[in-house]
């Protein structure tokens, strides 16, 4: 492997100092590493892609999860037995995979007081539930999710596949 010389500014050089005692290896694999994933977030970036940040669980004691990947549509309705409203960010993943953030809301709240839900950013403020879905094919979501946001994700889905539709008319 040939060796490449790196110049390292006065004011740098404590933080590769500290970087090599974090990694407990050689220099020259923290800075192949770090390089990787610079180069790995830029392609994506230019593909559209950027980090997402979602909370999933009970609010409250809701944990962050983070994934590299582009909005591809929303969704808002209720469950399959209308008990329940909620709403869906749809996503597709760096690695070509489906995600959906599903939050689940209780209907009969929405019906009962409509001037507790206020908008809060992205999320609705008194949602009960978030969960994460991820699937390579949108068939393996079809018993995962409501039959409506099954619909909306087969279609975006097949947009995704085929931006433009030719017809032979």
């Amino acid at each position: 492997m040939p060796n490449k010389t790196i110049y390292v500014s006065q004011k740098d050089e404590n933080l590769f100092e500290e970087a090599q005692q974090l990694a407990g290896e050689a220099l020259s694999s923290v800075i192949a590493r770090a390089l990787r994933e610079f180069v790995s977030r830029s392609k994506q970036r230019d593909d559209g892609m950027k980090e997402i940040s979602i909370k999933v669980g009970v609010k409250g004691s809701e944990r962050e999860q983070r994934f590299i990947g582009s909005q591809i549509g929303k969704w808002q309705g209720l469950s399959d037995d209308k008990t329940l409203f909620q709403n869906a960010k749809i996503y597709v993943t760096s690695k070509k995979k489906l995600a959906i953030l599903l939050t689940t809301i209780s209907k009969a709240s929405l019906l009962t007081n409509p001037d507790k839900w206020k908008k809060s950013g992205d999320y609705l403020e008194n949602s009960n539930y978030s969960e994460l879905f991820v699937a390579e094919k949108v068939e393996q979501l079809r018993d995962k999710i409501p039959a409506d946001l099954y619909k909306v994700t087969e279609n975006l889905s097949d947009k995704e596949d085929k931006p433009v539709e030719y017809l032979d008319i």
